[in-house]
């Protein structure tokens, strides 16, 4: 008789965890990490904004920033993380996000159908920067030169690769180094690359740097190319750099660029993204200090770019914000 009270005790507290919603426990007692690119561009910023402003008003949230190589890299933790059951986030690419879920391009054969989105972020402008006495004057001319394309499997990288071969510049016919924007940055500034992609919500904070200090210019994108590539590929969008935007940018300069949005996996729970994309939106004060292009993400925008399903949880909000039909 001495057991029963312990051992009722131990049931009751077994029973009382039961009624507990299992995402909640799963929140207080582990870190839920959000993928990011490398540190040196907006999507970097943007996702500490999003777990700063997410941490601060959500106690349980418990997300931490964790950057990584490039899309490719996102994409295989996002993979590991849903095959053990568990959260995770992450900020990248649109175009890269269709064919990873379809099994595309660099995903071929690996159809990631449990991405989801969430919400637009921001719009990644594209520069092909050179030094300002380059011969190199279109896509076509850097056939034979040595060019920074973006980290390995970065959607940075796979889009210059697309945009180059629609330009008539095979990857065998130049020398790609798959480089973070600094790395590409100081080799323009050190001669020993010709060229280099960077990006970012405009101003690029590393393209304005390098511009005060070296003489370069933007390379524009030959407008045909960019029609083609977008009516193929609608995440991209084509848009004009405005003469003396940037120190040395006398004339304007059409460019590429592309969809940024937040993702996760169908297995976080609807509650957990519903709150998580409803405080963004309630404190956008908090999260538009960040940085300039964090006012990318409206509820005018909100799906724009987005071609991978909704998670149930971002749907439930965008329809109550009028963002998505109901």
């Amino acid at each position: 008789m001495k057991w029963t009270k312990p051992i009722l005790l131990v049931v009751g507290i077994f029973a009382l965890i039961a009624t507990i919603p299992p995402t909640t426990l799963r929140a207080a007692s582990e870190l839920i990490p959000l993928y990011t690119p490398p540190v040196g561009g907006t999507a970097y910023v943007l996702g500490a904004g999003v777990v700063s402003v997410t941490n601060k008003n959500l106690p349980d949230a418990n997300l931490v920033h964790e950057a990584s190589t490039g899309t490719m890299d996102m994409v295989r933790r996002m993979m590991a993380r849903d095959a053990a059951k568990k959260p995770a986030f992450a900020i990248f690419g649109t175009p890269d996000a269709a064919d990873a879920y379809k099994g595309l391009g660099v995903f071929a054969g690996k159809p990631f159908t449990n991405l989801r989105g969430i919400v637009f972020v921001n719009a990644s402008d594209m520069y092909l920067v050179v030094p300002s006495k380059s011969p190199i004057k279109s896509f076509a001319d850097v056939k034979g030169k040595r060019i920074g394309i973006g980290g390995p499997g970065s959607t940075v990288a796979n889009s210059a690769l697309r945009f180059l071969e629609a330009s008539g510049v095979a990857k065998d016919d130049f020398k790609p180094y798959y480089y973070t924007y600094r790395e590409s940055v100081e080799g323009i500034q050190d001669g020993s690359l010709d060229g280099g992609f960077v990006g970012g919500g405009y101003p690029i904070a590393i393209y304005t740097e390098l511009a005060l200090r070296h003489d370069v210019r933007i390379v524009p994108i030959d407008e045909t190319v960019l029609k083609k590539v977008v009516a193929e590929h609608p995440s991209y969008y084509g848009t004009v750099v405005k003469a003396k935007s940037y120190k040395g940018l006398e004339q304007d300069t059409l460019i590429y660029g592309f969809a940024t949005a937040l993702f996760t996996l169908s297995n976080v729970s609807t509650d957990y993204v519903y709150a998580l994309l409803k405080n963004l939106f309630d404190r956008k004060a908090d999260y538009y200090a960040i940085h300039r292009s964090a006012r990318d993400m409206t509820a005018e925008d909100a799906m724009k770019g987005i071609s991978v399903p909704f998670h149930l949880g971002a749907e439930k909000y965008l329809k109550e914000i009028g963002a998505m039909k109901k």
